[in-house]
């Protein structure tokens, strides 16, 4: 990004959230900046010749129908040609061949045609609309055409890394049932897709987490017919693929932990500047409200500081609102305003340790809500239902913002709280981070009375 887009960025972030916000985000933005730069480790050329190599053995055993065809679908209006070929090089190339690119062009010339039929491929089929539909009517024609057990979204000015396909069909054949929905990590590229930058790490499914923003995003496969079901719906262009995520089902998600998509950063793309398309920030705050109607909870949408992220205000609180959460907790600082405590892994990291309180993170997770493997006791609501739970793991009745005190020390009490987090997952229970519930211990005070959360 230019320093005149990140000064635009700054400035825009100053008018939403003042002065105080701006200050800690400029200064973990430096932080960064000074860190080892990302670099994307590409597979190796005697990986890619093994994939390429399996696929040709499968093919040749007759076993090729055991594979499932992805249809990548890509819908194109007045296409900068030169993305447009090396979108096409990029899924042409890919070590596995179980697929179908289907360009639905909406151009009002057919130059993009003549560009798509030199290629002449067999792995192509090119469907020519009478009339531009938008991006999601443009995606569903695309779709309607295709003919894989499978599709993939994809703009046609991004470009898959060399081994997408193979990650692809791996996941799904490793798993019984085979997945509903597959997502992948993703970066960022500059306009010649040499300089990789910004690394999507992106969780296991996670349902609060999503809730917050659409962190699924690229690449997202999907079942084709889950995916004609739904369909991609016009009054959400420009976060259709979020809506879409949001009314699918939950119960057959797959992460694979790779980075398969490069998103390139240009003038017009989202990535290259958030400011350019705010209306798809919109669209996805309006998708979100959609979806918390379609399932009767009250609440209200809000804007997060974060562009594209949203925060979510339950009407009255939301264990009223949503009976599947029993464990929310926040973050525990000390008085230098530093992360000690909050969001922990199953082993007992602190997730965010050391970060000052303002600060949001990689990908703003630090200020994000969403689902976590545990949180701490000395910043935690917990639904009625777990009471009895509680005092069984505590040895002492659950009082809001009141730590056990009978001398225990801040490792022991995350301990118990790992324990008393993963029996409540145990009963079917979602623990929650919500950021905005901060304890303050100040320095040398590791027990007793904590506060309000």
């Amino acid at each position: 990004m230019s320093f005149r887009a990140n000064l635009l960025k700054t400035f825009r972030y100053f008018l939403r959230n003042g002065f105080v916000d701006t200050f800690y985000a400029a200064r973990e933005r430096l932080l960064e900046m000074r860190q080892q730069p990302y670099t994307y480790e590409a597979p190796s050329g005697k990986e890619l010749t093994r994939e390429r190599a399996m696929y040709e053995s499968i093919v040749a055993d007759g076993r090729e129908n055991t594979l499932p065809l992805v249809s990548f679908l890509v819908p194109v209006f007045e296409p900068n040609l030169v993305y447009l070929k090396e979108m096409m090089d990029a899924v042409l190339s890919q070590t596995f061949q179980n697929l179908e690119l289907v360009i639905a062009d909406a151009s009002t010339s057919d130059i993009p045609g003549q560009v798509v039929r030199e290629k002449k491929s067999d792995k192509i089929r090119y469907v020519r609309l009478a009339e531009n539909l938008g991006i999601s009517g443009n995606t569903n024609a695309a779709a309607a055409a295709a003919s894989g057990s499978y599709v993939a979204l994809l703009d046609y000015d991004d470009v898959l890394t060399p081994d997408a396909l193979y990650q692809v069909t791996r996941a799904i054949l490793k798993k019984t049932p085979a997945p509903e929905i597959l997502y992948s990590d993703e970066d960022k590229c500059d306009e010649k897709v040499s300089r990789f930058f910004e690394p999507n790490r992106k969780p296991d499914f996670n349902p609060d987490y999503l809730l917050s923003n659409n962190y699924i995003c690229h690449l997202l496969v999907m079942k084709r017919e889950l995916f004609l079901a739904l369909g991609l719906r016009s009054e959400y262009d420009g976060a259709q693929d979020y809506d879409l995520i949001l009314r699918a089902p939950w119960s057959n998600v797959c992460h694979i932990d790779k980075v398969l998509y490069h998103w390139r950063m240009h003038e017009g793309s989202t990535a290259g500047n958030p400011g350019s398309k705010s209306y798809a920030y919109d669209a996805g705050k309006r998708a979100l409200e959609d979806y918390l109607r379609s399932c009767r909870i009250r609440a209200t949408v809000k804007d997060s500081r974060h562009r594209g992220f949203y925060d979510i205000d339950y009407d009255p609180d939301i264990l009223t609102q949503r009976p599947e959460v029993g464990v929310i907790g926040g973050k525990i600082i000390n008085g230098k305003d530093r992360i000690i405590g909050g969001m922990m892994d199953g082993d007992g990291n602190v997730f965010f340790e050391g970060m000052h309180v303002m600060e949001s993170g990689p990908m703003h997770r630090a200020d994000t809500r969403c689902d976590a493997a545990a949180v701490d006791v000395r910043c935690m609501q917990i639904r009625d239902e777990l009471r009895p739970l509680y005092r069984d793991v505590f040895n002492v009745s659950f009082e809001r913002g009141v730590m056990p005190k009978d001398g225990r020390n801040a490792t022991y009490l995350k301990q118990k709280s790992i324990e008393f987090c993963q029996m409540a997952q145990n009963l079917g229970y979602l623990v929650v981070f919500d950021p905005s519930m901060v304890v303050k211990i100040p320095e040398g005070k590791k027990n007793g009375q904590t506060g309000e959360a």
